[in-house]
C-alpha cells in the first residue's frame, strides 16, 4: 500500500463472536502466520437494535468494530470488512434483520409471487429479493451507518483497504432458472432489461416472436417451454436478464456505499461453490466492484473441480483470486480436515490463484477447523499455513506468472441455455457441480431443431480438450465467452465450441484474436444463426481449424498436431499419469515447480529437465536434483511447492529450459 507491495493474502477472524480480551492475541496470531491482512463481515443483524438504530460498542464492547480495525492497525495489519447486507456466516437470516427478511415489500417471489425459502441451516427464511427497492433503500440506511465507523478509517487514515460489496449474490442459493425473481420490481427491471437489448418493444416482440404492443405486454418465461430454435430466444434473454440483476443489485450497493463515504477503496465479490451453474456473470461483476474471485471448499478427492475454478479465473479475471479459502467448515458442511484445505490451497496455486483469504483463521461458533483457536491460541495445524505463507513470501509468490498459450472458451450463451434446460427443477446446476459433478448432468437432450443437444454437447467438447491438453503436459486456461478482448493477449491458441446458434459478438471477439495472429479451433459447425435465431452471416476466423470431436482421442490427435505445428511450450514434463506439474517465472526465469498427484496411491514423479537442476521442497526442506530427470516421492493426493535452483532460463519458442 502507498510505496509498499502487500500480497493479497488474509485471514478471517469474526469480532462479534468473539471476547474483546482475546481480540489483540487473536490478531497477533493471525499476523505470525504471515498474513498482512485481517478479514472481517460486519453483521447487520447484530449492530442493529431496533429499526433505524445500531449498537457499534456504545452499549456492547464486543459489536465495537472500530475498536477491532483500530487494534489490527496498532497491530501492524490491513483489514478487509464485508458489510453485506448479506453475509451468510452460518448466521439466522444469512446476518440480515428478521425484520427485513419478514418484509413482503423486502422478499423475493415465485412465478405464483409466493416468498422463496432459503431451507439452510440453522434455520428456513424467506430471502430478499435483489430487486426490492425497499430492500435497497433498508440496505442504504445500514450502509449509512457502517459509513459512520468505517470511512474514517479506510486506507490511507486507517488500515482498511479491502472491502466486499454483498456476498455470493447467487439469489441466496434458490438459483434454479424458473424459481425467482418474479417480485415487481424485478419484472420492471426485465422490461428495462428489454428495452436496452432490443431498443423497441417491435423488435423485442420480432426476437421472442410474440405479439406486444407495449413493454407492459412483455412477460418472463416461467417454465422452459421451447420446442424450436427460434423459441428458445426468449428463455435465452431470461437468462442474460437473471445475470443482469445480480449486476446492477450489486452495482447500485458500490454506488450506495460511496454515498456512504467508503470510496476509493479496492471492493470485492465472492462467488459460491458451482459459479459454473449460478445466474452470475463474473466478467460484468467485475465491471462494477475491483476483484472478483471464488470461494474453495472442496475435500482432496477434488482435484478436478479445483483446478478448473483456478485455470476459469487465471484465464478470465484480472487477479485470481479466493476470498474465502475455507479452513475448516460448519459442522453441517461436507467434513474437511487441514490436509484437504491444505491440498486445496496449494493446488489452487499451483494453477495460478495469487491470493487468498483463510476462512476461519480464528476459530468461532458453528465451525470447526481454524488454526487460532478463539482465545488467540494456536492449533497444531498453524504450523502448516505458516510454512506455507512463509515459503510464498520466501519466493515472492504473488509476483510470479504461470504462462499459458491455449485458452478454453466457455461460450456463456450456451451456459446459459444449460441453466435454461435443467431438468433439476428447484435443485438449480449449482448444487450438482458443488457435490462434484457438472453443470450440464441433468439438462434435457432435446436438440429444438439443432444438429443436436447444444447444451450439453459445449461442455463435453471443453472438456475432451481439457483432457487432451493435460495428457500432452501442454499449460492451459479457461476464458469465459464474454470476457474482454485484453484477456485474450498472451494466448497462441483459442478452443471453442461453435454451433448453429452463436453470441456474433462473441464470435466478433475471436475471428478478431484470428486477424492478429491467433489460432482457432472451432466446431463441430459454423455459426449460422444469432441468438434470436435469425439467419445471421459470421466470418470463418483466419488460421482457424474447424474440427469434429466425437471421443478423447479426437482431441489428442487435435492437440498433438496444434504441439507439433506451433511448437507449444511443455514446461517441466512429469510422469507417470496421473500426476501433473506447473511452473511459475519470473521476468528472467522459472522459480517455482508445483507437482501434483491427485490419485490416492503413492507414486514416484519423473520431472523431465533440459540439464541439471536442483529443487527443493519449500515446505519441507527435502531436496531433489538430475541431470535429465529428478525423481520426486508422491504421496497419495499431495502437492508439492519445490523452488528450481540455479540459473534456469526459458528458451524463447521451444517450451525448454536451461539449468546451470
Amino acid at each position: 500500500m502507498g510505496d509498499r507491495e502487500i500480497p493479497l493474502l488474509s485471514g478471517a477472524m469474526h469480532y462479534w463472536r468473539l471476547e474483546p480480551a482475546a481480540w489483540r492475541a487473536g490478531l497477533t496470531q493471525l499476523r505470525d502466520l504471515g498474513l498482512p491482512i485481517v478479514e472481517t463481515y460486519m453483521p447487520w443483524q447484530v449492530h442493529e437494535i431496533a429499526p433505524g438504530e445500531h449498537d457499534f460498542g456504545a452499549h456492547d464492547p464486543q459489536k465495537d468494530v472500530g475498536a477491532f480495525v483500530d487494534l489490527a492497525g496498532e497491530l501492524g495489519l490491513y483489514v478487509f470488512v464485508r458489510p453485506g447486507p448479506h453475509i451468510n456466516a452460518e448466521m439466522t437470516y444469512f446476518g440480515l434483520p428478521e425484520r427485513i427478511v419478514y418484509d413482503r415489500a423486502c422478499q423475493a417471489r415465485s412465478p405464483r409471487q409466493n416468498p422463496v425459502l432459503q431451507p439452510f441451516p440453522p434455520r428456513m427464511f424467506p430471502v430478499p429479493s435483489y430487486a426490492s427497492r425497499t430492500f435497497h433503500e433498508e440496505v442504504g440506511r445500514w450502509y449509512d451507518a457502517v459509513g459512520e465507523v468505517l470511512a474514517p478509517r479506510l486506507f490511507p487514515a486507517g488500515p482498511i483497504v479491502l472491502l466486499q460489496v454483498d456476498n455470493e449474490a447467487s439469489y441466496y442459493f434458490r438459483d434454479a432458472a424458473y424459481e425467482q425473481d418474479y417480485h415487481p420490481d424485478a419484472l420492471a427491471h426485465w422490461r428495462r432489461f428489454l428495452e436496452r437489448r432490443y431498443a423497441t418493444v417491435e423488435k423485442a416482440a420480432d426476437a421472442h416472436r410474440a405479439s406486444y404492443a407495449r413493454w407492459d405486454d412483455c412477460a418472463p418465461p416461467e417454465r422452459f417451454r421451447a420446442e424450436t430454435p427460434s423459441e428458445l430466444a426468449v428463455h435465452l434473454d431470461w437468462a442474460a436478464f437473471r445475470e443482469d440483476l445480480i449486476t446492477q443489485a450489486l452495482a447500485k450497493m458500490r454506488r450506495r456505499l460511496a454515498k456512504a463515504g467508503m470510496k476509493n477503496v479496492v471492493t470485492v465479490h465472492n462467488f459460491p461453490l458451482g459459479e459454473q451453474g449460478v445466474p452470475m456473470s463474473s466478467t460484468a461483476i467485475e465491471s462494477v466492484v475491483d476483484l472478483v474471485g471464488f470461494d474453495y471448499y472442496h475435500a482432496r478427492r477434488e482435484h478436478r473441480t479445483i483446478k478448473r475454478r483456478t485455470l476459469y479465473l487465471a484465464g478470465t479475471h484480472r487477479v485470481p483470486y479466493a476470498p474465502e479459502l475455507g479452513i475448516g467448515a460448519p459442522a453441517w458442511f461436507t467434513p474437511l480436515a487441514n490436509e484437504d484445505s491444505l491440498f486445496t490451497a496449494m493446488t489452487a496455486l499451483a494453477y495460478g490463484l495469487r491470493g487468498f483469504n483463510l476462512y476461519m483463521a480464528v476459530d468461532r461458533d458453528r465451525w470447526y477447523g481454524a488454526p487460532i483457536d478463539p482465545r488467540g491460541n494456536p492449533r497444531v495445524e498453524a504450523g502448516t499455513w505458516k510454512q506455507l505463507l512463509s515459503a510464498m513470501d520466501r519466493v515472492g509468490f504473488h509476483a510470479l506468472a504461470r504462462r499459458a498459450e491455449v485458452g478454453l472458451m466457455m461460450p456463456r450463451e450456451y451456459a446459459r441455455l444449460s441453466r435454461a434446460t435443467s431438468l433439476l427443477g428447484a435443485l438449480s446446476p449449482t448444487v450438482l457441480e458443488a457435490i462434484g459433478g457438472t453443470p450440464v448432468e441433468a439438462c434435457r437432450e432435446d436438440s429444438f431443431g439443432l444438429t443436436g443437444p447444444i447444451q450439453v454437447l459445449w461442455w463435453k467438447l471443453v472438456a475432451r480438450f481439457a483432457a487432451a491438453l493435460t495428457h500432452a503436459g501442454v499449460p492451459y486456461v479457461y476464458v469465459d465467452g464474454d470476457a474482454p478482448a485484453e484477456q485474450l493477449e498472451g494466448l497462441r491458441v483459442l478452443v471453442t465450441p461453435s454451433f448453429e446458434l452463436c453470441d456474433p459478438a462473441r464470435w466478433r471477439r475471436i475471428t478478431t484474436f484470428a486477424e492478429r495472429g491467433g489460432t482457432v479451433v472451432y466446431g463441430p459447425t459454423m455459426p449460422s444463426l444469432d441468438l434470436s435465431a435469425r439467419r445471421t452471416l459470421f466470418e470463418v476466423p483466419s488460421h482457424g481449424r474447424r474440427v469434429l470431436i466425437d471421443t478423447d482421442d479426437d482431441a489428442r490427435h487435435v492437440v498433438d498436431e496444434l504441439v507439433r505445428d506451433l511448437e507449444l511450450a511443455r514446461p517441466f514434463p512429469v510422469r507417470p499419469a496421473p500426476l501433473e506439474a506447473t511452473v511459475h517465472e519470473d521476468a528472467a526465469r522459472p522459480r517455482v515447480l508445483f507437482v501434483v498427484n491427485p490419485g490416492k496411491a503413492r507414486l514416484e514423479a519423473r520431472v523431465t529437465v533440459p540439464a541439471p537442476t536442483r529443487l527443493e521442497d519449500l515446505l519441507s526442506g527435502e531436496r531433489f536434483e538430475g541431470r535429465e530427470e529428478v525423481a520426486i516421492p508422491m504421496a497419495g493426493w499431495s502437492c508439492r511447492m519445490l523452488a528450481i535452483e540455479g540459473a534456469v532460463q526459458a528458451i524463447e519458442g521451444s517450451g525448454e529450459a536451461v539449468a546451470s
